[in-house]
């Protein structure tokens, strides 16, 4: 009777993972993902029941640039309607927002 050679454990010959000091497990970085803020675009609507300031008198009335306040309202830091013709209105309300109150004139 023939005896079977021993098998010796085969050596992984790809090259050894490479460990970054930034990686992230991947709960970690799911749980990143899920905790970003969506980006909300403005809603654009014809009508509303809220007191609207236009984004000239806004500008006006705060410390921010027009592109500034453009750039909050897609944050959904400030709520604002588009009008038809292009023209952004901001809600009043919004002038009570403590990130924008310390920044009235």
């Amino acid at each position: 009777m023939k005896m079977a050679a021993k098998s010796q454990p085969k050596k992984d010959k790809s090259a050894p993972k490479k460990k970054t000091s930034k990686s992230v497990p991947k709960k970690a970085a799911a749980a990143k993902k899920s905790a970003a803020p969506k980006k909300a675009k403005p809603a654009k609507a014809k009508t509303s029941t809220a007191k609207t300031i236009p984004l000239a008198d806004f500008v006006n009335m705060t410390y921010l640039t027009e592109n500034g306040v453009k750039e909050w309202l897609k944050q959904g830091r400030l709520t604002g309607l588009q009008a038809d013709s292009g023209e952004w209105m901001i809600e009043a309300a919004d002038l009570e927002v403590p990130d924008l109150k310390r920044l009235m004139r």
